[in-house]
């Protein structure tokens, strides 16, 4: 493997807007500029240590201290917001002066050997219930599904309605996604589009008991009033049961979300609904509910990518989420997996690291990311309305990752948080060597 690091440098650095090289820069996006940076030096310090010997020895002393120098600085402000707002502006002109130093050198970049990934089957310890990356079919069903803990089963494969507009849009996508094999439809109360769902289910003639649809309560002011919005949404949509009804998020407090499961609990010993879920929750928080619930949860919906695996301080957290559901039979779903991080700049879909594994594979960064995701264990919504855009997001059964491959992906996660005195996330396999991160020695 000959991982992109000097390209992934450049393509990063680009990212970062000058704005933000100023103190409450306008127009910045200063929660993403930390991870942004973090992720320019990962690569450039990978790029320096997997270098030929003679590209290592066209860097100074003087330009590799000044590198250390910003990255410690780096490390101190941490992921604080208002510490870079009010310090990162004493540091960017000599980070950039860094950067345009090493232009040339990574413009002409030239690897050494290539990066040497232990081969056999150790699979990805942390996702999967079966504790390595599960095997998805690769005979082209795209109806093959998971079983949740309580028996029921779920499409693999779903189809998101997120963002799509109530205006005859999210009918015409759900109907060319149910044409192209998606058994699994997501919308939600949010969305303001269940009516058209619902018509598109109705006008598809593929039979309701084939399509499992899943939605939310998405309000926090009517948890406590969760039966009357729930027998709402049934009427809207225009079925007799949910087949997956979750809590959209933590809401307000503990209060309104035991009132709120109460009666999801009597609604699904009514048959209203088949399986129990949440979105957007995290450990704590389902610990919580783990200790009050009756019927417990058995569904998660969560964003997930490259750089934010489950939850949105994943990456700093001493315990993967993936982890703490595969103990507990919670089946994950993914959401926004091709979009950045919350509030970030890094694109899944433009990273050089992802770019050339599709190349490698003949598909698309979206099919990758798509796939990569299946094969930690986890459900896929993608959501589009191009029509040929929602048959390639379910082109993902008639190929497979190779293990390196998803672990390389996973390993991306930790280019976002590292630096050389700390690996984040600690409970991430350490792919590219992050760990090893010391001052890289020249030959000047």
């Amino acid at each position: 493997m000959a991982p992109p690091f000097a390209e992934a440098t450049l393509w990063a650095l680009s990212l970062l807007p000058a704005a933000c090289d100023k103190q409450g820069g306008e127009g910045c996006k200063w929660q993403a500029v930390p991870d942004t940076w973090r992720y320019v030096f990962s690569n450039l310090r990978l790029a320096i240590s997997h270098a030929d010997a003679e590209r290592r020895g066209m860097l100074t002393s003087e330009i590799m201290e000044q590198l250390n120098v910003i990255h410690d600085f780096m490390e101190q402000l941490g992921d604080q917001t208002g510490y870079w707002i009010g310090s990162w502006h004493n540091a960017a002109p000599a980070a950039r002066a860094v950067m345009d130093a090493f232009m040339p050198w990574l413009e002409g970049y030239r690897a050494g050997p290539p990066l040497r990934i232990v081969r056999g089957n150790t699979g990805v310890v942390f996702p999967s219930f079966s504790g390595r990356s599960l095997q998805v079919s690769t005979d082209g069903d795209t109806a093959a599904t998971t079983k949740l803990a309580n028996g029921v089963g779920l499409p693999i494969l779903g189809f998101g309605v997120w963002q799509l507009p109530a205006d005859g849009t999210t009918r015409q996508a759900v109907m060319w996604a149910l044409e192209a094999g998606y058994r699994h439809i997501d919308t939600a109360q949010g969305y303001g589009n269940e009516h058209e769902v619902g018509s598109a289910i109705k006008a598809s003639n593929v039979p309701r008991s084939a399509i499992s649809i899943v939605t939310k309560l998405s309000e926090p002011k009517e948890f406590r009033t969760a039966r009357f919005r729930f027998e709402s949404q049934l009427k809207t949509l225009g079925v007799d049961y949910i087949d997956v009804y979750m809590l959209h998020s933590p809401g307000y407090g503990k209060e309104d979300r035991e009132a709120a499961w109460r009666q999801m609990e009597e609604l699904y010993d009514e048959g209203k609904i088949r399986a129990l879920g949440v979105s957007n929750f995290n450990i704590e928080q389902l610990e919580e509910l783990f200790a009050f619930a009756r019927i417990k949860p058995v569904y998660i919906q969560n964003k997930y990518s490259i750089y934010q695996p489950g939850g949105y301080d994943e990456a700093r957290s001493s315990t993967s989420l993936m982890e703490w559901l595969n103990e507990h039979k919670v089946v994950m779903t993914g959401y926004s997996i091709i979009h950045p991080a919350h509030g970030g700049l890094l694109s899944p879909m433009d990273d050089p690291h992802v770019r050339k594994i599709a190349a490698r594979h003949g598909r698309t960064p979206s099919q990758i990311l798509h796939r990569w995701l299946l094969q930690l264990g986890a459900v896929v919504i993608p959501r589009s309305r191009n029509r040929a855009r929602i048959i390639e997001n379910s082109q993902l059964f008639n190929f497979a990752l190779p293990d390196t491959d998803v672990r390389l992906l996973n390993g991306l996660a930790s280019l976002v948080k590292s630096t050389p005195k700390q690996r984040d996330p600690a409970w991430c396999e350490d792919v590219y060597g992050v760990g090893a991160f010391s001052t890289p020695q020249t030959a000047a």
